[in-house]
């Protein structure tokens, strides 16, 4: 088939290498402009536009899908569309380029978490189960016909980061026999039933770790902000991000920090606490507790909090 591939993160790069090494014909990569980054702000190309320039396959980068965008789309004569993590609103005059539609890669179980965070809101509400769902796009958020679902289970450690890679390595996995099974008619698109699950997009402010909050809640939310945006607290006026935790069983008040043979532990609400295992000081890298107690001041009796 003759297939346009939308995607922008790195969630995307296993379905496109799998569609680039199958029979299939990938006319063009549509990926995002690259956009200022890091202390410098210097252009940074996105994961996928990296990949396609390494791997020679034609690439368009537009910052807007405009008539003449769609017209040169249509010059192509594509039978399908792809897109996975893509990042941007598709308009109808995009989505009806191609006979076959857009079929879209969404990590959850739909109509479970659509929207932009699904794998952060899966771990931060305690699930024990997610998957990958091929879906036409239609006009609304992830409330398009699905075509497939394959379940994962979300282990006790996952983060957002190796939950995700597991969720991008089997849509790819699937993808080929995807398309194929849609395009011979042999998956036929069925339409979302059951109540939706909105997944919102993650706020700074929700990254703030409340102490007061259960401290299995609190490990979830550590996880689920992991590697990016990072869960935070402050300590004596400055930002910490918390990397890694586990459950502990220090008797504090929230909040408190309680060091114990060179552990760090901290209160939280309700009986138990947690033990910090991996944190990142602000201007610096991700280390672990011992090397940070080893140039801190912190003692027993000390508070983590927002003041």
């Amino acid at each position: 088939m003759r297939i346009i591939f939308l995607g922008t993160s790195s969630f995307a790069i296993p379905c496109l290498r799998a569609l680039n090494d199958s029979e299939h014909d990938i006319l063009c990569v549509i990926s995002r402009p690259p956009r200022p980054a890091g202390r410098g702000k210097r252009l940074r190309q996105p994961p996928v536009a990296e990949y396609v320039h390494k791997n020679r396959i034609d690439i368009l980068q537009p910052e807007k899908l405009n008539l003449d965008f769609v017209q040169t789309l249509k010059s192509m004569e594509p039978e399908l569309m792809i897109s996975a993590a893509y990042g941007a609103w598709l308009p109808e005059r995009i989505l009806k380029t191609t006979p076959l539609g857009v079929l879209n890669v969404h990590p959850s179980l739909l109509p479970q978490y659509r929207g932009a965070a699904p794998v952060a809101r899966a771990i931060l509400d305690g699930r024990d189960e997610t998957g990958v769902s091929f879906m036409l796009t239609d006009n609304g958020w992830d409330t398009g016909p699905v075509i497939a679902v394959y379940r994962e289970r979300i282990l006790p450690l996952d983060t957002t980061g190796s939950l995700g890679k597991r969720l991008s390595e089997k849509a790819a996995e699937n993808l080929v026999d995807v398309i194929e099974g849609y395009s011979s008619g042999r998956l036929v698109p069925e339409n979302q039933s059951e109540e939706a699950i909105y997944a919102e997009k993650i706020t700074t402010a929700e990254t703030w770790l409340d102490w007061n909050s259960p401290a299995g809640y609190l490990e979830r939310k550590i996880r689920a902000f992991q590697p990016s945006p990072g869960a935070r607290t402050m300590y004596c006026g400055k930002l910490l991000k918390i990397s890694n935790a586990r459950l502990s069983q220090y008797d504090a008040d929230p909040g408190d920090i309680v060091l114990k043979a060179g552990s760090l532990h901290v209160g939280c609400g309700g009986e138990e606490s947690l033990e910090i295992l991996k944190l990142q000081p602000a201007s610096r890298s991700v280390m672990s507790t011992a090397e940070f107690l080893r140039g801190a001041r912190m003692k027993t009796g000390d508070k983590f909090g927002r003041d």
